[in-house]
């Protein structure tokens, strides 16, 4: 049974008030790092009163598998497991996958509500679903799983996130249940990725320095328009702002740590509604009012920033490592004097270091879930589980060894076939094919798989430059929000964000005079932001006690 459920849009999305997590795409035995603390990659198990997980699981039969499609390989292949990954995975556990595909996070929300749940579903909850993996728990969708059950039916899952008390406490709900299997980013490094992105070979001819700072970020975008001819000196849109606005890129040169909600020892903070913001305004409404700024910003596609940055009307964007400055690096490899560098998270004085970045928690993305649809969640547990074994690790991370990749002085080492595939398909493209680290799945990703996909030196070098700031000072923790206060949170949260959102852009191409911010302070006032604030407060408390 191959079924694939498409849910077109223009029905209403069961919307997700919870906090918003952004995750970028990112061996063998011995140990992974996770969370900067070494976390024993396990093989077959025992722990607690369960014996080891031996696979292939015998008599494992067949079970219901719901996921959304992936862009990175649904041209080429109608379900998960049609894919050589998803192929070795049935093979090496024993059981076979019926896979229910549908196209995006509404269509999900729609399968969600049905009724009709499949066994397995793999979607992040906290970032799509009102209330999280708690409310999912609570509304009968999840099937919620103690310790207990953890270590008699998945001894490798459990190994790990027992490991680190601070991963044990993302992985679990205010009530203590264990909600599914997680994503971990099995090291420091995975957890950054995403920053500033010039010309650098622009700025090497017109004799400065890769900028640090706001005004120097400013004198370059004029020297662009002036010296360089650049229609469109810094070409992003909302999306691409809103990155920079909440993960403090640049931010700190006004005393900003993030647009969006932080902690400052322990206690929450809402950086748009702090006066600080209204200098970051000040800021972006002068590149925009003096042709910097793409006058466009608003209404702009990523495809036409592409077209911008590769053919020299633009000079200055922003991005992941991977997916754009790898993509736009790729695109343009043969193009003479063609090269981009990240450039450091903006400060106010040279040589200080920026507030923020981007910065994930041990646990992001999605997580696999056995929903309560399921007949045998003992047994869906143990396929769950291979991901958290030394060879399911491997496979998760690299693939196919021999196909994927190959093992060279005792580290795997990807093959021709993804780093340069003879099909033309990218990187990424051929990655998804063979192992689920270019995106979250159920394991612990691999550092040595993120320090290949980035092959470039320029992107190892924005990794290291983006990843020097002091987020983890500031940083949110993957809290869950009462379960009886997601209802009044999601609304409250929507209609602030709503608003916040319409006067970023009006403060910037000012339609609506800075001297009103005061104003707009005093309307997030009554929209309730304080009350927001309070209940997120509540869910940090919770989250420092458990």
């Amino acid at each position: 049974m191959r079924r694939k459920m498409s849910f077109k849009k223009g029905v209403s999305l069961l919307t997700a008030g919870a906090l918003a997590v952004s995750v970028l795409s990112g061996c063998g035995g011995g140990s992974v790092q996770t969370g900067g603390k070494e976390t024993p990659q396990s093989g077959s198990v025992q722990a607690g009163n369960g014996g080891p997980v031996t696979y292939p699981v015998p008599d494992a039969g067949s079970f219901t598998f719901g996921m959304t499609l992936s862009t990175a390989w649904s041209d080429r292949y109608n379900a998960f497991d049609e894919i050589p990954l998803g192929k070795e995975l049935e093979k090496r556990t024993g059981f076979d996958m019926e896979m229910i595909h549908v196209e995006n996070k509404q269509a999900m929300n729609l399968l969600l509500a049905s009724g009709e749940l499949p066994d397995v579903i793999s979607y992040n909850f906290l970032a799509n679903y009102t209330g999280g993996d708690a409310k999912a728990i609570q509304d009968g969708l999840i099937f919620p799983m103690s310790e207990e059950f953890v270590k008699e039916n998945a001894p490798d899952y459990w190994k790990v996130i027992s490991a680190d008390p601070e991963i044990l406490k993302q992985v679990k709900t205010p009530e203590g249940d264990i909600y599914g299997f997680a994503f971990i980013l099995g090291d420091e490094i995975l957890k950054g990725g995403y920053g500033l992105i010039v010309r650098d070979d622009w700025c090497k001819e017109l004799g400065i320095d890769l900028p640090e700072t706001a005004d120097e970020y400013y004198e370059m975008l004029k020297l662009f328009k002036e010296k360089k001819g650049a229609e469109i000196p810094l070409c992003i849109n909302t999306d691409f702002l809103g990155s920079l606005l909440n993960r403090g890129i640049i931010t700190s040169p006004f005393g900003l740590v993030t647009m969006d909600m932080y902690v400052n020892q322990d206690q929450v903070k809402i950086g748009y509604a702090q006066p600080e913001f209204k200098k970051v305004l000040e800021w972006l409404n002068k590149l925009y009012s003096e042709g910097l700024l793409d006058p466009n910003f608003a209404t702009l596609d990523k495809d036409t920033i592409t077209a911008n940055m590769l053919t020299g009307k633009s000079g200055a964007s922003s991005g992941a490592c991977g997916s754009v400055l790898g993509t736009w690096l790729t695109t343009n490899k043969d193009v003479e004097n063609f090269s981009l560098a990240g450039t450091k998270n903006l400060v106010a004085k040279k040589g200080e270091t920026p507030m923020y970045g981007h910065y994930n928690t041990d646990v992001v993305g999605s997580v696999a879930v056995i929903t309560t649809a399921c007949k045998d969640p003992e047994k869906i547990a143990r396929f769950i589980n291979y991901g958290y074994t030394d060879e399911g690790h491997m496979l998760y991370n690299f693939g196919i060894e021999g196909e994927s990749y190959e093992m060279k002085d005792g580290a795997p080492t990807f093959t021709d076939l993804i780093l340069d595939n003879p099909d033309g398909l990218t990187i990424q493209q051929a990655l998804s094919e063979y192992e689920l680290a270019y995106g979250n799945g159920p394991f612990v990703q691999d550092k040595d798989y993120l320090l290949q996909y980035y092959k470039e030196d320029a992107q190892k070098k924005a990794l290291e430059i983006w990843g020097e700031n002091d987020a983890k000072k500031y940083k949110l923790p993957r809290i869950t929000i009462n379960a009886e206060q997601s209802g009044e949170y999601s609304s409250l949260i929507s209609e602030l964000q709503t608003y916040r959102d319409e006067m970023v852009i009006k403060f910037i191409r000012g339609e609506e005079s800075l001297d009103h911010f005061d104003l707009y302070l005093n309307n997030l006032n009554s929209m309730g932001v304080e009350r927001a604030r309070e209940i997120v407060q509540k869910a940090v408390d919770e989250y420092n006690s458990r």
